[in-house]
């Protein structure tokens, strides 16, 4: 692989709870919220994958307050707005992660579903110096698994092929499903609570890429 692209939310950063708790008044803590974001995510890529749709988003952070029993749940995401300037946690590991992979000459970026925050978002969890560029979807006109956007990451990269890039996502139905029809060499799924035993190419995180990827 000469570049690697990720996902952002779920792979690089998490919404940070203390931000989360001045805004809705409830106590939550790191490790309920990351098992939390990885159980809704889990349950909405599954959704997609079957052909289900859901109100997008809204529905995605619905089952993430739920799951965390924040009371009222439906209105939980309208009062953080949506997660807007949230994703600022850095995942443990991801700096040493990336910094592996650039160490090894391998290209590294950013395609994120996002709201035009992510690069500020990345900034503030002190990681954006690792990347070369950041595509975010409410910028580009397209959204993840779109091919287009996908295609956008090759583009910018130059000189690279699309086999010669490999993804790397927590959504199956998103980051994994679309960067292999978009013709990416490899595509990684980040798996920390073990959902997917029989998804051959997944990782804890992104700290164990770099093995994943044999450098």
């Amino acid at each position: 692989m000469k570049a690697v692209l990720f996902d952002a939310g779920g792979t690089l950063v998490l919404q940070h709870p203390d931000l989360m708790s001045e805004v809705l008044g409830v106590d939550m803590d790191q490790d309920s919220c990351f098992k939390a974001h990885y159980l809704a995510m889990d349950a909405y890529s599954r959704l997609h994958c079957a052909g289900t749709r859901r109100n997008g988003w809204e529905w995605w952070l619905e089952h993430y307050f739920t799951t965390l029993r924040v009371p009222s749940p439906s209105e939980a995401g309208p009062k953080i707005r949506f997660g807007h300037g949230m994703w600022s946690l850095p995942i443990p590991g991801v700096e040493e992660g990336v910094s592996r992979l650039l160490d090894h000459g391998i290209r590294c970026a950013v395609i994120s579903n996002s709201d035009g925050s992510i690069r500020r978002s990345l900034t503030e969890a002190g990681l954006s110096h690792l990347f070369e560029f950041v595509i975010d979807s409410s910028e580009v006109g397209c959204r993840k698994p779109q091919r287009e956007i996908f295609e956008m990451g090759v583009e910018e990269l130059g000189g690279v092929a699309p086999g010669e890039v490999a993804y790397v996502g927590d959504s199956v139905f998103h980051d994994v499903n679309g960067a292999l029809q978009a013709g990416y060499g490899q595509a990684w799924l980040v798996d920390p609570l073990d959902l997917y035993p029989d998804h051959t190419m997944r990782v804890v995180s992104v700290s164990a890429i770099g093995e994943a990827l044999q450098l």
